[in-house]
């Protein structure tokens, strides 16, 4: 099980690494363009979360004490944040150019979202 989650966790890691390479590659275009696998990236992102969830949950309930659940506030915040983003993301994903204030929005999202994960424990 552990190993499983393992997985999950570097599934979802390149994953929004992925976004924010893909996001920074449009950074110094003058016309932005959405990329092409950034959805793809963000579902995956969210799938990969969503396992990782359901995955400690079980080990909290095998092993209490080694594996405390998450924080669910700052999960849900991180589910949010991500929605948001998807939303945004297909709404502009058949438009051939993207607004200035458009890919800040995006990148701003992920950001939140990094920094979300990084007060889980």
């Amino acid at each position: 099980m552990k190993a499983l989650a393992v997985i999950f966790l570097a599934i979802h890691l390149l994953s929004i690494a992925g976004i924010v390479v893909l996001l920074l590659m449009q950074g110094g275009k003058a016309i932005k363009t959405m990329p092409k696998g950034i959805t793809h990236a963000g579902l995956t992102a969210l799938i990969a979360g969503v396992a990782m969830v359901g995955i400690r949950q079980a080990q909290h309930h095998q092993n209490a004490v080694d594996y405390p659940v998450y924080n669910y506030g700052i999960i849900t915040g991180k589910l949010v944040v991500l929605i948001i983003f998807l939303i945004i993301a297909f709404k502009n994903a058949k438009a051939t150019t993207i607004s200035r204030a458009t890919w800040i929005s995006l990148l701003g999202l992920i950001v939140i979202n990094i920094g979300l994960a990084g007060s889980l424990k």
